[in-house]
């Protein structure tokens, strides 16, 4: 019978990620096309139930050029954040009000005996933010007459009580105590952590939350909730301690800092979790050994890029490595879940990554080699959740965006790096990354993360760091002519430089030169089709980018 109940649950519960994304079609655009149908969601939405009782001057850069690997590597704008509904629990008077009210759920009639294996109360109805009747205790035995395709138990008394809450095992205060984080009186300065025999052992990883740009932005309150949370997930306790000064909206904001900031946490749930009685109440989608074979192999990677990255010198080269690695190694995946979420995909076998994933996996190899690097989320232009990374390089701080240097297309040859948002500055981004360092929540609302520093300067900018930046017609014309003349010669896709004039920008997208510039290209080698002008987004930074197709 008990398995039978959770069969029922099963089938009727509603899904609470919802992941979705748009395929596009790049034979006229370089980046993907978001400027279709915004009902294509290209993000993880997590819906769950929150039930708390209360709630320098700047200096060029020439840094040496990398190779990148002749892989085929096809991905799009696409991303991932986490989206939650927490409603706060109220005293009711009655038990019978969810009677009276039209019922928002189906009811499957069972009848078993369970117990209460987390602290919470019943409910009115079974639908978030209903009235609570009852508190019941951990340990606690209740008699179920019907399941609900809520997520909720019926109890005889006509009340109800979320799944998620109740055990068919009498919980025992042995169990209590393995998964429950130690309370603390420490300062957040003072936390420290204690790994227990069920911690992920990773000595290359070294980066503290500490020195995290985003953790130092946070009040002492929500500090405190992140570096719990962060040791919580360490040694996978399944509860920590909620600083009573937090709202439900700061729970949130912390979870989702914590999941995005702290990469090497690859087993946390995407879905924040549910707030009660005062506990923070963890899910984790990896058991410890699970993470822990995980980690070997992720670790096997590692050691293999950072030797190539610690073969240059300057940083514009080691994150060179770093974006052209994780762009030749991964692809676009239209499933959000812990795998493309995060570095699980991203540093081994896997290979397919949503845009957070990307990111997360920027964020890990930066930890590793010594680069400050952070992760922002936000929008595209259609809506779309989008997220992609904050770096420092040598005279400021820089925009990263790895999932966009990693387009969709159909020429099936050779690799496929784009370099427009490859250590950009905020006034490039200002039309395509939008709603910038936020999430947002099942009620409409978006909560402010933090705040990112700001990317004002140029000097490493991809074009002006490699002498690919041009103020003349004729010096620009020539350097395309080179550019097509390596792409081909390589058997790569695209060929792009930068301008510094809109007009010249135009005029190098004018028929007449395209139809030169494919001339030469088709002249060069027979096997080239034609030259494809790339035009959505490269205005907005003045690059100026073709991309070859071959014959088949």
């Amino acid at each position: 019978m008990k398995k039978k109940i959770s069969l029922i649950l099963a089938f009727l519960m509603t899904a609470t990620m919802l992941a979705g994304c748009k395929k596009t079609n790049e034979d006229s655009a370089g980046l993907p096309d978001v400027g279709g149908d915004s009902s294509s969601m290209s993000l993880t939405q997590m819906t769950t139930e929150s039930e708390t009782e209360e709630t320098t001057t700047e200096t060029t850069t020439v840094p040496e050029e990398t190779t990148t690997e002749d892989t085929t590597s096809e991905s799009e704008t696409e991303t991932s954040e986490t989206e939650t509904t927490t409603a706060a629990s109220t005293e009711a008077t009655a038990a019978t009000a969810s009677t009276a009210a039209a019922k928002a759920w189906n009811e499957t009639e069972i009848s078993e005996t369970l117990y209460i294996k987390t602290s919470c109360y019943s409910r009115t109805q079974a639908i978030v933010g209903s009235e609570s009747v009852k508190k019941y205790d951990v340990g606690q035995k209740i008699n179920i007459v019907a399941a609900t395709d809520t997520g909720y138990y019926k109890l005889a008394d006509g009340t109800f009580i979320h799944s998620d809450y109740v055990t068919d095992q009498k919980p025992t205060e042995a169990t209590q105590a393995t998964t429950t984080a130690p309370k603390k009186t420490e300062t957040p300065e003072e936390t420290t952590k204690k790994p227990s025999n069920t911690s992920i052992v990773n000595a290359s990883y070294t980066k503290s939350y500490k020195d995290r740009y985003p953790y130092q932005q946070l009040n002492s309150a929500e500090q405190q909730l992140y570096a719990d949370i962060v040791e919580a997930a360490e040694n996978f306790y399944t509860q920590v301690d909620i600083p009573s000064s937090l709202s439900s909206d700061d729970i949130v904001k912390v979870y989702a800092l914590v999941y995005n900031q702290e990469p090497q946490l690859f087993w946390m749930s995407n879905i924040v979790p549910v707030a009660l009685g005062g506990m923070l109440n963890l899910q984790y989608d990896l058991t410890a050994s699970q993470a822990a074979s995980a980690q070997k192999e992720i670790d096997a990677t590692v050691s293999d890029i950072m030797s190539k990255v610690n073969g240059y010198s300057s940083t514009v080269s080691r994150l060179k490595v770093i974006y052209d690695w994780v762009i030749t190694h991964n692809t676009f995946s239209l499933q959000g879940n812990y795998r493309t979420c995060g570095i699980y995909n991203g540093l081994t076998d896997g290979g397919e990554l949503q845009c957070q994933g990307y990111a997360k996996t920027v964020l890990y190899l930066c930890d590793i080699a010594g680069i400050e690097c952070m992760v922002v989320t936000g929008n595209n232009t259609e809506g779309s959740t989008h997220a992609w990374n904050v770096v420092y390089c040598d005279n400021g701080y820089y925009i990263l965006d790895t999932t966009w240097g990693d387009p969709m297309n159909n020429y099936g040859r050779s690799s496929y790096v784009r370099y427009l948002f490859f250590l950009a500055n905020d006034d490039m981004i200002k039309n395509s990354h939008l709603n910038v360092s936020t999430v947002a929540r099942g009620n409409g609302n978006r909560i402010k993360l933090y705040n990112p520093p700001a990317c004002t300067k140029t000097a490493c900018y991809y074009f002006k760091a490699y002498n690919k930046e041009y103020s003349d017609l004729e010096s620009a014309t020539q350097a395309m002519y080179a550019e097509i003349d390596a792409a081909v010669s390589a058997g790569k896709n695209v060929a792009h430089i930068r301008v510094t004039d809109h007009d010249l920008w135009e005029t190098l997208r004018d028929k007449k030169y395209w139809k030169a510039f494919q001339d030469y290209a088709k002249k060069k080698d027979s096997s080239v089709k034609n030259l494809v002008q790339q035009t959505y987004l490269t205005e907005d930074i003045l690059v100026v980018e073709y991309d070859i197709a071959y014959n088949d």
